[in-house]
């Protein structure tokens, strides 16, 4: 009675539904004359709401329009297509309870956005949902599609990507989640029709094998009925489908509320023209929006910067306004067991996170094969499987065994080989992998003295039993089989492995729903139709060696993020150092740009006026330049954490380094106390900003550092210092951690305490940082990795712990910090630079790290005093 009552309440948005619900069975019971004591009462009363009640989910971060919803004080009502979605994603597909809900709570916050399609007044809503890449985009918006349905819209129109394999995987998946339909021959309901019929039906306009053409766009189609059209972006589909709603309304006299969903929204829908009329794809969308009276557009990406870019004032008088979220723009929240960039890379910049655990780089062979092709007529030169291929696929052969073991057999594998644009070159990479692959397998069933088994061995010992161990000392146990146990499972498994190429060129297709049963196991070589929006079930291998230059290509790229659970252990991604760092760096673009949603939330700011700001890199840029026309360079230092990693390596660079920091403790004098942690440290507070405006000018960062410029730095702190902000600074100078001196790895180098005195300030011991290696790429710098160890940034802070979010709060409520890192000058890097470095002498290090300052999205001034080192939107909160 409970579950029914709870279930009717919440969709019908009544306000805590569980508690009303349970005080409505009582009286239920009470009014049948049940006779039941208080105890037992209470016991089925907390028994059910320990089962429904609402599970504590993290929310979206929601930016709102002045005028956005048309809701007023009415509550949408779920009567039919939710409930059946809901109960299918949570019986049938047995999805978390944690999941469901939060799809429930991000839907109702974007439908609050969208529009009433219920009033009587017209509405023009256009918003932009922001989610994570392969983190379940779909079933956000299948949620949203399925709440439209049944708060009354008429029409809804999904624009499923650029590729018929991207509009048909969508076409199949809402045919199953939201129509729900009937097998032809077998009779059996798929999909919500296993849940409920009899409602309301749905037609659709397209199927799994026909788009929009010109053939199903002739004639006239009734709009008042619940339509779902699945349609590509393109610029022969687009018109047909605007040709037969137009002569639809114009023979009916009647217009649909319509809900116009862009799926991959950054992907063609921008205008990229520059020109008086707008590009194809993006002036089709817009002239398909002016059909409507009653419309909502709502984009789905995971790579937001182009969509925040767009010019917020453009409105043709022909094609009407461009699709800038002007009335919402919401980014979803993180979902439980997720797979991101956080997990992949290092995108906290502290020495301990410097070596993510899954990255595998290319040798030199690889990348020296790979570089000879640059164009379609190279594919010839693609001979034969490089070093680091060949172990990618040893690998993945392990991963499939070990799944095996764990229980995971009849899953889904799926390796992604993605080096080339170019289908010849695809194709031809195909067949010697292919080749490669039945040679390999033949020696691994039948030569007991092939290499192949050795180099088997060796990889499951130092790779994937080492990041085992790595997963358990966290609190991930595995269960650890024998070399012998796996190596059985792989000669089983090994002929049950299907390469593929995957493009438009090609036969070969992805047909996972095929294969649902056994599974299928796959090494998929493709270029554009796998870097986006196609999903590789059970990836676990990624080789990856196409660069990019702009950010919303680069992650869109990255296939490997998604669900990974019972196996991200044996996940990995072969790529190059560069590529890697490219990632790692765009991974920290998207952690700060969802950090700014929860800032301009906070201060109530409307997506007109919000400035998005992304951190520019020296070879990468935001998107691409044609999508930048309403781009422009703004600098922020607030709410980071700022550190060189990169030195020269000539003696001058040291030596003036050197100066500017005895000239620093000189101007500081008698401020510093010790204070002993783990680690020592020298503190000195409220130091004037101007001795740390004279040292940041004085000290020298290298010009191969892409991220940390210490007079760029130093010219911010003077901008703020003219708002009466950043006046003091409080200045921490790292010393010795005995733990690290202890390391099996300092002792074996034989490298001991190195005292150090720096004007005023004594030194018991150098700072130990990149014992073994210089990370660097080139001869020419000494590239250590992160220095600042985690959370030594809030070193200063009384009532610091181990919570970062927290310790960020407490920076708000102090200076910004100046951290001096006297390096230890026997280490590999810098031991090799033949420089005589003394106990006067050291490399010296920096970080700062800055309080989060408010910024008022009003204030011009604000808005110039950021010059340097992110991109804004200069449109959006300007009227002229």
């Amino acid at each position: 009675m409970v579950e029914n009552l709870y279930t009717t309440y919440k969709n019908f948005g009544m306000q805590d539904p569980i508690n009303q619900a349970i005080e409505d069975a009582q009286n239920k019971l009470q009014y049948k004359m049940v006779s039941m004591d208080i105890d037992t009462i209470e016991g089925l009363a907390l028994e059910a709401f320990a089962k429904y009640s609402p599970i504590n989910v993290e929310k979206a971060i929601v930016l709102k329009g002045n005028k956005t919803s048309n809701w007023g004080t009415e509550s949408p009502i779920y009567s039919y297509f939710w409930p059946r979605y809901e109960k299918y994603l949570l019986d049938e597909k047995n999805w978390g309870k944690d999941t469901v809900e939060s799809i429930d709570s991000t839907t109702n916050e974007i439908l609050n956005c969208i529009g009433n399609p219920q009033v009587d007044s017209d509405f023009d809503n256009r918003g932009l949902v922001l989610g994570y890449v392969q983190s379940g985009k779909t079933a956000n918006f299948t949620g949203l599609i399925n709440k439209a349905f049944d708060v009354g819209y008429k029409l809804v129109i999904v624009l499923a990507g650029m590729h018929n394999d991207l509009r048909t995987q969508t076409q199949l998946r809402l045919e199953k989640e939201v129509v729900g339909t009937t097998d032809s021959i077998t009779s059996e309901k798929q999909g919500v029709a296993r849940i409920k019929t009899g409602g309301t039906q749905i037609e659709t306009w397209t199927t799994p094998q026909e788009d929009i053409s010109s053939s199903n766009a002739i004639g006239i189609k009734n709009l008042d009925k619940p339509i779902l059209a699945v349609v590509k972006k393109h610029k022969d589909v687009l018109p047909n489908l605007i040709n037969l709603i137009r002569t639809s309304i114009n023979m009916s006299n009647f217009n649909p509320a319509t809900l116009i969903i862009d799926d991959e929204a950054d992907q063609a829908s921008i205008d990229t023209a520059g020109k008086t009329k707008p590009s194809t794809i993006n002036k089709l969308i817009r002239e398909l929006l002016s059909l409507f009276n009653k419309k909502a557009y709502v984009g789905y990406t995971a790579t937001p910067f182009a969509n925040l870019l767009i010019n917020a004032e453009v409105n043709h008088r022909e094609f009407g306004l461009d699709l800038y979220p002007k009335d919402f723009a919401i980014s979803l929240p993180k979902p439980q067991k997720y797979c991101g960039p956080d997990e992949f890379f290092n995108t906290s910049g502290y020495m301990e996170d410097n070596k993510p655990v899954y990255i595998r780089h290319l040798s030199q062979k690889d990348i020296e094969r790979l570089d000879e092709i640059k164009n379609s007529d190279d594919g010839a030169l693609f001979k034969e499987v490089p070093p680091s291929m060949q172990e990618a696929i040893l690998s993945f052969l392990m991963t499939i065994a070990i799944r095996n073991l764990r229980g995971q057999n009849n899953e889904h594998n799926s390796m992604l080989i993605h080096t080339s644009r170019f289908t010849d070159v695809q194709n031809s990479m195909c067949s010697v992998i292919d080749k490669f692959y039945k040679r390999l397998s033949n020696e691994i069933l039948y030569n007991p003295e092939s290499d192949y088994l050795n180099r088997l061995r060796v990889l499951y010992e130092e790779d994937i039993l080492q990041v085992q161990s790595l997963h358990s000392s966290l609190g991930t146990q595995y269960q650890i089989y024998s070399f012998g146990e796996v190596f059985k499972e792989v000669r089983k498994i090994i002929g049950k492995v299907e390469v593929m190429e995957i493009n438009g060129e090609s036969d070969d297709a992805l047909e996972y729903e095929k294969y649902k049963e056994s599974g299928l196991n796959v090494i998929a070589i493709g270029g554009n139709k796998l870097s986006r929006g196609l999903t590789l079930d059970g990836l676990s291998i990624s080789y990856y060696y196409r660069n990019s230059t702009m950010y919303d290509s680069l992650m869109q790229m990255g296939r490997w993020f998604g669900y990974r659970e019972g196996y991200m252990d044996l996940c990995r991604i072969y790529t190059s150092k560069e590529l890697a760092e490219n990632f790692e760096h765009l991974a920290v673009v998207m952690s700060e740009l969802r950090e700014e949603f929860k800032k301009y939330k906070e201060l109530d700011v409307t997506p007109e006026e919000y400035a998005a700001k992304m951190k520019d890199h020296s070879s990468m840029t935001v998107t691409s330049p044609t999508k930048m026309r309403a781009a422009e360079k703004t600098p922020n230092y607030s709410n980071s954490l700022q550190q060189t990693r990169i030195f020269d390596k000539n003696q001058s660079f040291f030596e003036s380094n050197m100066k500017a920091t005895i000239d620093l403790f000189e101007n500081i004098g008698d401020q510093f106390i010790i204070k002993e942690d783990t680690t020592r440290y020298h503190i000195a507070k409220q130091v004037s900003s101007e001795f740390i405006i004279e040292f940041l000018k004085k000290y020298q960062t290298s010009s191969s550092a892409s991220k940390v410029n210490s007079k760029k730095i130093a010219n911010y702190i003077e901008d703020i210092n003219n708002k009466g902000k950043f006046n003091k600074f409080n200045v921490a100078v790292v010393d010795v951690t005995t733990s690290t001196l202890n390391k099996p790895i300092v002792k074996s180098k034989n490298i001991k305490k190195f005292a150090v005195k720096i004007g005023p300030v004594s030194i018991d011991s150098a700072v130990l940082r990149s014992i073994e290696q210089d990370k660097g790429k080139n001869n020419k710098i000494v590239d250590l990795g992160a220095i600042v160890a985690s959370n030594q940034e809030f070193v200063d802070i009384d009532g610091s712990s181990t919570n970062k979010i927290k310790n960020k709060e407490l920076r708000n409520n102090e200076n910004p910090l100046l951290m001096i890192y006297p390096l230890h000058p026997k280490v590999e890097p810098f031991k090799k630079l033949n420089i005589d470095f003394s106990e006067n002498f050291v490399p010296i290090g920096i970080a700062l790290s800055f309080p989060d300052i408010d910024i008022d999205p009003e204030s011009s001034e604000d808005r110039a005093s950021r010059k340097n080192g992110y991109v804004h939107n200069r449109t959006v909160g300007r009227n002229e």
